[in-house]
């Protein structure tokens, strides 16, 4: 826990600063060609539901002030934690924090995500808020020798098995718990026809979507770039073309 989050205790409040590594900002899974060399620097890797449980593990999400980072995956992260507080019994009017936006990006999907959160943090979440500057607290290299080939190995075992990983009311309607497809596809839509992206983006975190096929369907929908190398050096983002149509999970994607 000590070298992922930032902890200081102020008031009897304990305040968590999530610090993630920048393939985990940029949207992009261990092991994907694009975050070569970048994997668990100054931050931790989070690709699912699962590492985010067990990095909370033991911690009262209802006690604790967390500071998440925005940018791309800022929606991502903060639907992360809303469902791991949904796993300790806590609404989400109980959660608190801050987003804290470093830089803001202008492409077409970072505008989207950010108006997207902006209304459901506004809706539906009384404690969180948004700052404009860096996140409090600095990350350490956390990643060492073999960290990154074992972090694919892990992933590759949660892709195999999250249906059943995710499911935890043991619904096999797909009505009423979507499948991984299904709320990639349910993401996908969303984003065509305008609707809200946070009620998607928990149904993909639910569902145990990874953190590289939630961007990666945004991209495709919405049309946007930026690599893990820009995202740590605050380069600009890269265009890319605009897709229209329906587009569905990425390939391999049950």
């Amino acid at each position: 826990m000590k070298d992922t989050l930032d902890l200081s205790r102020t008031t009897g409040t304990a305040a968590l600063a999530l610090v993630c590594d920048a393939p985990t900002r940029a949207g992009f899974d261990p092991g994907d060609p694009a975050a070569a060399g970048a994997f668990g620097r100054e931050g931790v890797a989070l690709a699912h539901l699962g590492d985010v449980r067990r990095l909370f593990d033991g911690v009262p999400l209802d006690r604790v002030r967390l500071a998440l980072p925005g940018g791309l995956t800022g929606m991502w992260l903060l639907a992360l934690c809303l469902v791991t507080a949904e796993e300790q019994w806590l609404a989400p009017d109980g959660l608190g924090g801050t987003t804290y936006e470093e830089r803001p990006a202008a492409t077409a999907l970072a505008l989207r995500l950010r108006g997207d959160l902006t209304a459901y943090v506004s809706a539906s979440l009384p404690h969180w808020a948004f700052r404009a500057g860096s996140l409090p607290g600095r990350g350490s290299p956390t990643a060492g020798p073999g960290d990154e080939a074992a972090a694919v190995a892990a992933l590759a075992r949660w892709r195999e098995t999250r249906e059943e990983s995710t499911d935890r009311q043991g619904l096999a309607d797909p009505y009423l718990w979507p499948s991984v497809r299904q709320s990639l596809d349910g993401l996908a839509d969303a984003a065509i026809d305008g609707d809200c992206l946070m009620d998607a983006t928990l149904d993909c975190v639910r569902a145990g979507v990874t953190t590289g096929e939630w961007a990666h369907t945004l991209r495709a929908a919405l049309g946007a770039y930026e690599s893990p190398a820009a995202y740590a050096h605050g380069g600009p983002a890269s265009p890319a073309p605009y897709r229209t149509g329906r587009h569905r999970a990425p390939a391999g994607v049950r």
